[in-house]
């Protein structure tokens, strides 16, 4: 995004992938060879205004989609579109929840500080209401999977009350009783591929794919990189621990065949960069923007951070995620209450109902694959939360004939240590030494978040904001460059 909003200033972008996007990836699938997003879906319209503007720019229109939900199995199952028993049963509950989010908010100068599981029990909430209720609601809003126990309270209350940021109106009687409408995004590779091509016209832009950073040196007035070769294996925004999966995979994307494609195309990205396998470039800038998570950059700091870099990056806490993409139809019936209409499926573990796994149907959502769907094809994603709970997964009852890709994730989560010891402190690190920091991580994951992390920057750095009139989009900017930067969007510059 930096790079886009400051092109009349000589920018380098430094890309590990072979394509650009990182966790916003797609593909190819089928003899159609479909495109299919199998890292960032869509969101509510709300809170992804900047994304809808950013596309509307390069010629793509999002599409709409509903966001029907199966939380649970059997008898704890409930729905948004559908009363069931267990809403009955925790009425009075819900009642009260309605009540404590209120306060929640009003207090959110407190609450924003402390853990939902707290808040919860000191309210005297019961387990049912908590497990199979709320905690599952929260892993649909924020993907924080196996720490929702721990989201700020202020937040939650935040995506039911604050109507930018919400999904769902709260429902004093089955806590959620509507069908929103959701965006889902088209073919994001393509989307991707079409901006870099933009910006690469203007001549005032370089991208260097199939590279990374190593190390970074600062002293001197000016940022010196050491860029090598990126591993083979890398894509989706991280390097895939080595390639190596917990399920074994029958699909063509999961052969040793299309392994060695893959390295092949990046020895090749490798040979037009001038770089092999071990070696190494030095490239010097005056200013420098990490998009990349909190912890690569600290890696990349060394002994060369200072004290709020080390404090503020050391704090975000990551977890590894595993993604399979999947076409087990028997598979979501046994672990989810799949009914043909829910598109989304929040399983909960008995065994330990703190600890979640997440599911939905590609071909339900992603506007390119519904033409499969009205042929009968159904395409799965389920999502295997925190690899350290890995005992708990549910991914070896899949059938591997059946499994079409694999990928890791490295994801950060919501609790509310994020919030006391990260994003109250992000502006202190911004532009130190002539390194500026952007990504979802500074506030909420999210994809608009991370975007307009990335034009906060180009806008300290004397770009203009240019979605002005658009004022959703501009609500968004204007949080993350407040909590980011501690500074105020320039009017005239919009």
């Amino acid at each position: 995004m930096a790079g886009w909003v400051t092109g009349w200033h000589s920018v380098d972008v430094i890309e590990p992938s072979l394509v650009c996007g990182g966790v916003a990836c797609t593909f190819r699938h089928g003899e159609g060879q479909v495109p299919v997003n199998y890292g960032v879906q869509g969101g509510s319209p709300p809170s992804h205004q900047n994304t809808i503007e950013l596309m509307r720019v390069f010629g793509l229109k999002v599409a709409h989609t509903r966001l029907d939900v199966s939380f649970g199995k059997g008898e704890n199952n409930w729905k948004n579109y559908d009363a069931k028993p267990l809403q009955e049963r925790l009425r009075k509950e819900t009642r009260s929840f309605g009540r404590v989010l209120k306060w929640i908010y009003r207090l959110e100068f407190m609450t924003i500080f402390m853990p939902i599981e707290w808040v919860l029990k000191v309210c005297r909430f019961s387990d049912d209401f908590r497990y199979r209720m709320v905690y599952p609601l929260v892993a649909l809003f924020f993907g924080t999977g196996n720490q929702t126990p721990q989201v700020s309270a202020g937040v939650i209350a935040r995506v039911f009350l604050d109507k930018s940021l919400a999904i769902f109106d709260y429902d004093p009687d089955y806590l959620l009783n509507q069908t929103p409408t959701n965006i889902a995004f088209d073919d994001l590779a393509s989307f991707y591929e079409k901006m870099k091509k933009s910006i690469e016209a203007n001549k005032h832009c370089c991208f260097h794919l199939g590279q990374q950073v190593k190390s970074m040196d600062r002293t001197g007035g000016k940022v010196r990189l050491t860029v090598e070769a990126s591993p083979q294996v890398w894509r989706a925004g991280s390097d895939q621990l080595g390639g190596q999966y917990p399920i074994k995979a029958g699909g063509e994307r999961c052969s040793p065949e299309h392994a060695a494609a893959e390295a092949k195309s990046v020895s090749m990205a490798w040979a037009e960069a001038g770089l092999a396998e071990g070696q190494e470039k030095v490239m010097e800038y005056d200013e420098v923007i990490m998009c990349c998570p909190a912890n690569v950059s600290r890696k990349l700091l060394g002994k060369g951070a200072g004290f709020w870099e080390r404090w503020v990056l050391s704090s975000v806490k990551y977890f590894y995620d595993l993604t399979i993409t999947h076409t087990d139809t028997e598979y979501m019936q046994r672990h989810n209450d799949v009914d043909d209409k829910a598109i989304y499926f929040i399983k909960t573990y008995d065994q330990q109902p703190d600890s979640l796994e997440m599911g939905f149907e590609l071909t339900a959502y992603q506007p390119q694959l519904k033409p499969l769907r009205e042929a009968g094809q159904r395409i799965y994603q389920t999502i295997y939360l925190d690899k350290d709970r890995s005992e708990l997964w549910t991914a070896n009852d899949l059938d591997s004939s059946k499994v079409i890709d694999r990928a890791w994730w490295s994801a950060f989560s919501h609790t509310y240590k994020h919030f006391r010891w990260v994003v109250p402190w992000v502006w202190t690190i911004q532009g130190y030494k002539h390194t500026w920091y952007a990504g979802s991580w500074l506030l909420f994951n999210t994809h608009d978040i991370a975007i307009s992390s990335g034009l906060a920057v180009a806008h300290r750095l004397g770009a203009p904001y240019p979605f002005g009139e658009n004022k959703l989009a501009a609500a968004t900017f204007d949080t993350v460059l407040g909590a980011g930067h501690l500074r105020w969007r320039r009017k005239s510059a919009s």
